[in-house]
């Protein structure tokens, strides 16, 4: 279910211009009402979200308005199904993903409160109007996405183990930049994304919705993939019904609405569409690795045998590709990126040369970007077929003296403020104004908003 606060009478004239959206969330409405279930589990992406830790709501009445939007009498109160919840937290515990709510002084600390998001807000102001329920209400999380789909069959059990009867919305909208109405700008990939995802859910396709490419999904500025992967997660082996019930794109933004039910007549998947999306993944990589040119082999041969048998390679064991290459005896800077499902998972290097030559900068980097990389923690060996590769040799820096100066796709950014320093690479997914280059650098330095800061460029050739 999509999330836009214009479709709820109130805040704005968007109603009219969304009318198939409406007209498909009072069908939902009424399809709740006809069903009864106990619980609604709702998921949102715009409760706090975390990249290690699933955040839930645990307020026992959980309350939630519209008035950020100029809308205060859109409220709902509803009770939490606390044992349902506890439930649900239990088996996140088995599966070791941290999950639960946070204390008072992590709240003030993280700016955020406990009150419903609009996430949750705009489907439950439909679902409730014809029907009563008990509510849990949590974050769709940053987490790897087999993590995801793990949590959403821990819902299903825990729901099975209670004998609840429940309903799991995935709320979201889908990518923000299907055409030139939208306020974010748009690309090809926001058209791309919302076809791919509308298809899957039209012929209940749950291997192609889970196997749509992450590079696609981050150029489109989707916001509603998460929730739907740990919604297939709680169909796991299950034969399933799928309706589409409508899709429009309004300003540019993709708004989606669908039903999925178990269907008992139908046959369950002989693989589960998680594993076969991995296989998927896995073809990928093997595909790519096939054409890796010689700094992404050094990586992927360094970090192979640092995670399979704790051991770093020689520079010497790769004398016959640097007599190819003889470039690869140069000294430079250098950066390893380890991605995973498209997703990243480790990105460590060097802004100049710290050993004598690439092959060294790279085996340093590699092992680092695999095992330490504070971010995440170390690869293990079960992942290392589905993890893509590349490297980045850095050019020399220079100072800039004007922002027009620097190009976000053709130039990385260093910036200084005294001791503090960061650093960005060149032509990154979701960066794509100065602005946002900078600002990102800034972060990731420490930098403040107000404070001065001096701006370096230079150019990667990238490798993969």
């Amino acid at each position: 279910m999509p999330h836009p606060p214009v479709i709820v009478p109130g805040v704005d004239a968007g109603r009219i211009k969304a009318g198939q959206t409406i007209q498909a969330m009072q069908q939902l409405a009424a399809d709740l009402a006809d069903r009864k279930p106990d619980t609604v589990v709702l998921i949102s992406p715009h409760a706090p979200l975390f990249s290690d830790y699933l955040f839930v709501y645990d307020e026992q009445e959980l309350h939630g308005d519209l008035s950020k939007f100029g809308a205060p009498e859109a409220h709902l109160s509803l009770q939490q199904d606390q044992e349902l919840l506890e439930g649900i937290l239990q088996g996140c515990q088995q599966l070791g993903i941290a999950a639960g709510s946070l204390s008072d002084s992590q709240m003030g600390r993280f700016n955020i409160d406990r009150s419903l998001d609009h996430g949750a807000v705009v489907p439950l102001y439909f679902l409730q109007q014809r029907t009563t329920f008990k509510l849990v209400a949590m974050a769709s999380a940053g987490l790897p996405l087999p993590d995801l789909y793990a949590v959403g069959r821990a819902i299903r059990t825990a729901a099975e183990t209670l004998g609840r009867r429940i309903v799991l919305v995935a709320s979201g909208d889908q990518s923000h930049k299907v055409n030139a109405e939208s306020p974010y700008g748009s690309c090809p990939e926001g058209g791309a994304y919302d076809r791919q995802l509308v298809e899957a859910l039209s012929q209940g396709d749950r291997t192609r919705l889970l196997a749509i490419d992450a590079r696609i999904r981050q150029k489109a500025a989707e916001c509603g993939y998460r929730a739907a992967v740990m919604l297939c997660g709680a169909f796991a082996g299950l034969a399933i019904r799928s309706d589409m019930l409508s899709y429009e794109a309004p300003y540019g933004i993709g708004y989606c609405v669908a039903r999925i039910v178990p269907d008992p007549a139908g046959l369950p998947p002989l693989v589960d569409p998680l594993q076969a999306a991995r296989l998927h993944w896995q073809e990928t990589v093997s595909h790519e690795q096939q054409k890796a040119s010689p700094p992404v082999q050094i990586a992927r041969k360094t970090i192979d045998e640092t995670v399979k048998r704790q051991h770093q390679p020689h520079p010497e064991s790769f004398a016959e590709l640097v007599q190819e290459n003889p470039w690869l005896n140069n000294s430079a800077g250098a950066f390893v990126s380890l991605k995973k499902n498209g997703e990243l998972r480790g990105c460590i290097g060097t802004t100049v040369a710290t050993t004598a030559s690439l092959v060294e900068e790279i085996i340093q980097n590699a092992v680092s970007a695999a095992t330490g990389d504070p971010r995440f923690e170390p690869v293990r060996a079960d992942e290392l077929a589905e993890l893509s590769v590349s490297v980045d040799i850095l050019g020399a820096a220079e100072p800039i003296t004007s922002r027009a100066q620097l190009d976000p796709k053709l130039y990385g950014v260093i910036v200084r403020s005294g001791p503090k320093t960061g650093l960005l690479l060149p032509d990154l997914e979701g960066v794509d104004t100065v602005e946002e280059q900078l600002a990102i650098a800034c972060r990731k330095a420490g930098i403040r908003a107000d404070e001065p800061y001096r701006i370096e460029r230079f150019r990667v050739e990238r490798y993969t």
